[in-house]
């Protein structure tokens, strides 16, 4: 099993990219969202469009940080899974195999 410092190494950087790559869209998408929600709701009033989009950005925010780390929870992108051997699909999968009776006595 690989070392604790091994596992730190790889998790890291995934998870750096995928937060913020979520914090980034969140705070887009919610911005946008707020503002055309601000525009279609207070008719030209400057001030509370500017109060919507910044609250669509803040909860766009939360919102992208939460599915962002998540989703650098799941597993590891094909190819980069952790293995127990350099080359798993090198070695034999199995030596002996397990014999079934076919007949049953009685």
């Amino acid at each position: 099993m690989p070392e604790r410092s091994e596992l730190k190494r790889r998790f890291e950087p995934r998870l750096k990219a995928r937060l913020s790559g979520g914090l980034l869209v969140g705070v887009l998408v919610g911005g946008a969202l707020g503002l055309v929600i601000g525009i279609l709701a207070f008719d030209g009033r400057a001030p509370a469009i500017v109060a919507c989009t910044l609250g669509g950005a803040i909860a766009g925010l939360l919102y992208g940080g939460l599915v962002g780390s998540f989703s650098g929870l799941e597993s590891p992108d094909p190819g980069s899974e952790p293995s127990d051997s350099l080359h798993p699909l090198s070695d034999p999968a199995s030596e002996t195999e397990e014999e079934r009776p076919t007949d049953r006595p009685g």
